[in-house]
């Protein structure tokens, strides 16, 4: 393997805490045939100053302002667009990677691989509580707890049906754990905006059900979890959104979307008829709760083109009825 040129990506909107500590891990890397590029969405705080401070001292790195803030998966999708390499290792402002993270993923490269993952590293708080650490430690999904493999390889057959007996959970890994090829891009598109906190399970979700991917069962990216995180932020300010919606729009795309039409082909019989059944019964939830709360949601708006499949099935029968009271 040559030394292909990979982009480090950095997403920023206030994220002046922690940006020190990414921006060193990743501009001191063993690999050094590599770009970061910082796509800043108009952070008010002192993220833009810290971010050029750097990129006076180093030359690798390459400072973007947006004339307007994009949001979250806009300005992702802004890295997107303007990284030149032919690997794209995405890194989040709140994260931080090992000295030799570029190196073994570069080093795990195949002449078919276009996406590999490492193992997970959750960063917890240090006051974190024994059940929050539990919960992580033990309880959350992960490739090595979902699906039993003997390789590290995974295919777009196993990755399909694990994503449907994990609907809406992400088993597999976040950005700043993933490094995959630029051009599957052309093939797959980018994230999908009208997805606020599942958009990168969809994404990986779309990659790997098309490439399969390749695991590094090493912890190279530490994903930080705390109370200021865009998680966090999306859960308590977007509920409906999040418990309803989203899930439901996950759903449609694995069933309707022409990007996932190797995913559908992958499906057992069974995970095909369940990913059905879950469509409507959460198609069915989510009509009643947006009635209910009068969020009046364009999804479920009678004239617009947009999600014509729901059109018959968001009032639901009596099978789906009975199946919603059951179901959180």
């Amino acid at each position: 393997m040559n030394n292909p040129l990979v982009s480090i990506c950095i997403p920023t909107y206030n994220g002046q805490e922690f940006l020190k500590q990414c921006l060193d891990s990743c501009l001191n890397q063993s690999y050094t045939s590599y770009e970061v590029l910082l796509c800043d969405d108009c952070s008010t705080d002192s993220t833009l100053a810290i971010a050029k401070d750097y990129a006076s001292k180093y030359p690798q790195l390459k400072v973007l302002v947006n004339p307007q803030n994009l949001g979250l998966v806009g300005n992702w999708n802004k890295c997107l667009q303007e990284a030149r390499g032919e690997w794209i290792k995405f890194v989040f402002q709140d994260d931080y990677i090992t000295p030799n993270c570029l190196e073994k993923f570069v080093q795990a490269i195949e002449p078919n691989t276009r996406l590999i993952v490492s193992e997970r590293h959750f960063l917890l708080p240090a006051d974190a509580s024994e059940d929050v650490k539990n919960y992580y430690a033990n309880v959350v999904r992960t490739l090595s707890n979902t699906c039993n493999n003997s390789s590290l390889y995974y295919s777009p057959k196993q990755l399909s049906n694990a994503a449907v007996q994990n609907m809406a959970m992400n088993f597999i890994a976040e950005p700043s754990l993933s490094f995959f090829k630029k051009d599957i891009l052309t093939n797959i598109g980018n994230f999908k905006s009208s997805l606020k906190q599942i958009c990168d399970l969809e994404f990986i979700l779309r990659a790997g059900t098309n490439f399969g991917l390749r695991l590094i069962p090493e912890k190279l990216c530490a994903f930080r979890i705390h109370s200021n995180t865009t998680t966090s932020t999306n859960i308590s300010q977007n509920y409906f959104v999040l418990r309803h919606i989203e899930p439901l729009l996950l759903a449609y795309y694995l069933l309707y979307d022409e990007q996932f039409k190797n995913f559908r082909s992958h499906l057992s019989f069974l995970n095909g008829l369940k990913l059905k059944l879950y469509f409507k019964v959460k198609a069915y939830k989510a009509y009643q709760q947006n009635l209910l709360g009068q969020h009046q949601h364009p999804m479920f708006n009678e004239g617009g083109p947009d999600f014509m499949e729901l059109r018959t099935i968001k009032k639901g029968n009596l099978l789906v009825k009975l199946i919603s009271l059951l179901v959180k």
